[in-house]
């Protein structure tokens, strides 16, 4: 029955992109660029309530929620899209223990921040507000699209002397098309979704491509993606990789796209990274 529900939807939503390609390629638009705020697990609540909260304004009438722990050197945690700051809450007692300061947020329209909608373009925006608010920036351990924001914030000056990403996707430009095929939706209206967007944020998809802003950093790397990750396929984790001099990529397993990052190995490799000097 699943499956016919999906095969029911998928030629639904193909047929209306061929009658109405303008009225799909709005639907499309606002349907990709609002985050599900999915319920926080009970470990998340537990690191969550140890931190020390704030908000930050961003963008006029809206705030992003910052989370603190520790004193020290600055070590920023981003999440990617439909994550929220509490994703990344295991690798906080570790890195304080360590005399580092743990700061976290929420993206906008993610967790506890302001908003309903986002895309690439203010998720960027917001990580250059936060390491701004906080630095200087001794490193980041950014996942997902996190770590997209991250490659291009740090090509645009931002300041870290090491990055950890895990699982980073490097073909953003690409997203709306390829989950138009998946769904079903014309690629003409999947067009027009991306014109969309891109004239309400100010830039045009393609000028986020990692692989080409990877080949200017000078900050040493750690790449950490699983073999078994669906939703970022490893081979995204390797060209990232072989572009950015001075990265190493590790590969994890049965870790998949979300588990990695409560992993205790992963967790202790991105602290040890993060230490190493020279």
């Amino acid at each position: 029955m699943k499956m016919i529900g999906q095969v029911g939807i998928r030629a639904g939503l193909w047929s209306l992109s061929h009658a109405a390609p303008d009225l799909m390629a709005r639907w499309y638009a606002e349907r990709f660029t609002t985050p599900r705020r999915f319920p926080v697990a009970w470990r998340e609540k537990d690191w969550m309530r140890q931190a020390r909260p704030s908000r930050l304004p961003f963008d006029g009438a809206d705030s992003l929620a910052l989370y603190e722990w520790g004193e020290g050197p600055v070590v920023l945690l981003v999440h990617g899209f439909e994550g929220r700051a509490g994703q990344l809450g295991g690798f906080v007692a570790p890195f304080v223990s360590a005399g580092y300061r743990v700061v976290a947020f929420d993206a906008p329209a993610h967790g506890a921040s302001d908003g309903k909608r986002t895309a690439i373009q203010e998720m960027v925006r917001a990580l250059a507000k936060v390491a701004g608010h906080v630095g200087p920036v001794e490193a980041v351990v950014a996942h997902s699209l996190g770590s997209t924001a991250l490659v291009e914030c740090l090509y645009r000056g931002m300041e870290a002397d090491r990055a950890v990403l895990i699982a980073p996707p490097v073909h953003p430009e690409t997203y709306l098309p390829r989950i138009a095929r998946h769904l079903g939706i014309s690629q003409k209206a999947a067009g027009r979704a991306q014109a969309l967007l891109e004239a309400r944020h100010g830039a045009p998809f393609e000028d986020y491509r990692p692989l080409s802003a990877a080949r200017h950093l000078s900050q040493p790397a750690l790449i950490l993606h699983d073999e078994d990750d669906r939703q970022v396929p490893l081979d995204e984790g390797e060209k990232l990789a072989r572009f950015w001099p001075g990265a190493t990529l590790e590969m994890t397993q049965s870790l998949g796209h979300n588990r990695i990052l409560r992993d205790p190995g992963v967790i202790a490799r991105a602290l040890t990274f993060v230490q190493t000097r020279g």
